[in-house]
Order: C-alpha cells, then sequence, then structure tokens
C-alpha cells in the first residue's frame, strides 16, 4: 500500500487507476493501441515496483531507532560445554 494513505483513499486511488485504464482501453482504435495501452500500464506499473523495491531496501539499511549489533564473546566454560555436547552427540551417533 502507498504510504501515508488510508485504506479509503487507497481505494480510491486504485479506482481512479482503473478508471484511467478503462478509458484508454476504450478510446483505442485498434489492437496496436490497445497493445501500447497495456505495455504503457504494464511499464507504469514497473514503475512503481522498482520504486517501492528501492524504499524497502533503502528502509532496511538504515538502523532500527539507531541500534547497532552488540558483538558478544563466549565465556571458556561456556564454550568447553558446548565443545563437550558436540563430541557427546559425534560420539553417540556413531
Amino acid at each position: 500500500m502507498a504510504a501515508g494513505l488510508s485504506v479509503d483513499d487507497y481505494a480510491e486511488a486504485e479506482k481512479a487507476q482503473v478508471g484511467k485504464l478503462v478509458s484508454a482501453l476504450d478510446t483505442a482504435k485498434n489492437d496496436a493501441e490497445v497493445e501500447a495501452v497495456i505495455d504503457a500500464h504494464a511499464a507504469e506499473l514497473q514503475a512503481q515496483d522498482a520504486a517501492t523495491d528501492a524504499e524497502l531496501k533503502d528502509q532496511r539499511t538504515q538502523q532500527f531507532l539507531e541500534q547497532t549489533p552488540k558483538k558478544q564473546l563466549i565465556p571458556a566454560d561456556i564454550k568447553q560445554e558446548i565443545e563437550r555436547a558436540e563430541k557427546a552427540v559425534a560420539e553417540a551417533c556413531l
């Protein structure tokens, strides 16, 4: 859904786009004009998709609430427990 639009506003915008497309198709006089209208509409939809993808990609690169990931070291005793558990599982699976 387009950013900043309510559901009703979005529905109205969709209705206007559909009306524009139907009107353009009604005024087309032959198959070539119909194809041109369809191609233009498809190009418009692809441009909207590309803009949405770019916006989402930009949002993903921003840190959420300026948070940054913290690197934490695993304590030695926990690391040894993990290694022992791995060894026990490996031996049990033989």
